[in-house]
């Protein structure tokens, strides 16, 4: 009978973390509806299967420091769409995926600055990127990927 309590309980601390996690993110989105002019003419949040892809570009890039990215090699795009990236600031923001047309985001930087120092906008077509650190400059570059 102990452990079928203590399989309850911990069920519901999942559960709860869960729930927790969800309204973290959903007051955030809020927070950024709200402080980012126009957002809904000009922005949408990323779905569960662009947040899939955009996770899995993430995580073939390499960092120095938490929100410092470490670049290989320059490579210089012409962006269209892009998802926008927090790379610093509550676990909650760093989850959340914005898209929109890149130079929209570039126009609005002093919005997105307010959210997180550094920013990280990837190509709709998950190869290339721009990275803005927290001085503002851009370097753009994309995933080389060698086999």
């Amino acid at each position: 009978m102990d452990n079928d309590m203590k399989t309850l309980l911990e069920q519901k601390k999942l559960q709860l973390g869960i729930k927790q996690e969800k309204a973290e993110i959903q007051h955030e989105k809020e927070n950024i509806i709200q402080n980012v002019v126009h957002f809904s003419q000009k922005y949408r949040f990323a779905d569960e299967v662009e947040e899939i892809k955009i996770q899995s570009f993430i995580s073939k890039l390499n960092f120095l420091s938490p929100g410092q990215l470490y670049i290989k090699e320059n490579c210089a795009h012409f962006h269209g769409n892009v998802y926008l990236c927090f790379l610093m600031g509550s676990h909650a923001l760093l989850k959340i995926y914005i898209y929109g047309k890149y130079h929209d985001i570039i126009n609005d930087y002093d919005e997105w600055e307010f959210f997180s120092s550094c920013l990280l906008l990837v190509d709709e077509d998950f190869t290339h990127f721009a990275y803005i650190n927290d001085g503002g400059q851009i370097t753009e570059s994309q995933i080389f990927d060698f086999g």
